[in-house]
């Protein structure tokens, strides 16, 4: 009985262990598939016109704009800050901000 105890074991170890990585490997195609992706937050009627490394950058960004006439705000996401325009002003607020990224004031 013992000879055939161990040819089972010799026999359900390896198929057990190819059952478990192929079991794996759907897994890791489930969760890579293309359409697993994060989506990321969507704020309504304002747009991100900038992204700040810092909350002191995003709000002097937003106060300048402001300045400007552009109704702006700062938020936070997985990636850093985010100055937020609505969207009818978004297009103003790219070009300024682009402007003051080649011309820094002095």
């Amino acid at each position: 009985m013992s000879n055939a105890g161990s040819v089972v074991g010799y026999l359900f170890v390896p198929l057990f262990s190819l059952l478990a990585i192929g079991g794996l490997a759907l897994i890791l195609k489930w969760a890579h598939s293309p359409g697993k992706r994060v989506r990321l937050p969507s704020y309504g009627m304002l747009v991100p016109v900038a992204r700040c490394k810092d909350q002191h950058g995003a709000e002097v960004t937003a106060q300048r704009l402001r300045a400007q006439g552009i109704r702006a705000t700062v938020t936070h996401d997985v990636r850093g800050w985010l100055v937020l325009a609505w969207k009818t002003q978004a297009d103003v607020a790219r070009a300024w901000v682009a402007s003051r990224r080649q011309h820094p004031p002095s």
